[in-house]
């Protein structure tokens, strides 16, 4: 899969990108990433990209000429996207489409107060936003997607299963935490069903553990049990010695308050 990005700080989008599992991607030649950096397409002395907006504001904005020449000189940009509170929230869900669709990639990252809105008018195909809080420039919010969306294609990971595993993946649930040698550390010990070597009895454990601690944690994201199978998965984790409650990071008070709001 192919992603080309346009930003002002290349090195820092290069430095980042080029290690751990997007590094690999690249070595291996299951990702492409190609950088364009507006700068080099400006005339002046000073390689001016941005200029103060007109009406007043609280800071400079990125010139729309400097970023459509940038654009223009990706051999294949695809999709165009912009990194902008005003677009949609993005999710594992989104970064999965993304993956499984292929296509490439362009993501524009702002700086300084951000971009004239005429080239997201014209050039823009969609914008996304990490959440409600704002960054000093695009950059993070790039390489965020970048990684999010690369370890779904597949060879990138160097276990298949890792991303089909993680939070948000089985049903929207959190992941069932985890745990290694020691079995028993700080006064806490491991789940016993977790050394039973039975799969099926470990996946049904994980699996309302991940229900008990969405639902404490992140109730919006169980939007597909029912009441009944969500009273089943607190039954369980509440049966569990307290030593082994505590390692998953819960007390029996909180489970017993939460029980009651399922």
């Amino acid at each position: 899969m192919t992603f080309n990005v346009l930003t002002l700080f290349p090195d820092v989008v290069t430095a980042y990108l080029n290690s751990g599992v997007v590094g690999r991607g690249l070595e291996k030649g299951l990702l492409e990433l190609n950088i364009s950096n507006p700068r080099d397409f400006t005339k002046d002395v000073h390689k001016s990209v941005d200029d103060r907006p007109f009406g007043g504001g609280d800071g400079m904005l990125m010139m729309a000429q400097p970023l459509e020449k940038a654009l223009s000189s990706i051999k294949s940009p695809g999709r165009v996207i912009y990194m902008s509170p005003t677009g949609v929230r993005w999710t594992s869900q989104r970064a999965q489409d993304w993956a499984h669709k292929g296509d490439p990639i362009t993501l524009i990252s702002g700086r300084y107060a951000g971009v004239d809105q005429r080239f997201i008018n014209k050039y823009v195909d969609e914008q996304v936003s990490l959440g409600d809080f704002v960054i000093s420039g695009g950059e993070l919010a790039v390489m965020s997607i970048i990684d999010s969306v690369s370890r779904f294609i597949p060879g990138v990971l160097g276990n298949s299963l890792s991303a089909i595993d993680e939070s948000f993946q089985h049903r929207g649930l959190l992941e069932c935490p985890q745990f290694t040698r020691p079995r028993e550390v700080f006064n806490q010990s491991v789940p016993g069903v977790l050394l039973s070597g039975d799969p099926k009895k470990i996946t049904a454990f994980k699996t309302s553990v991940s229900v008990v601690i969405t639902a404490l944690f992140r109730g919006d994201l169980l939007k597909d049990f029912t009441s009944l199978e969500l009273k089943s998965c607190f039954e369980e984790v509440l049966n569990l010695p307290d030593q082994e409650m505590q390692s998953l990071g819960l007390t029996r008070e909180q489970i017993l308050k939460g029980q009651k709001n399922v």
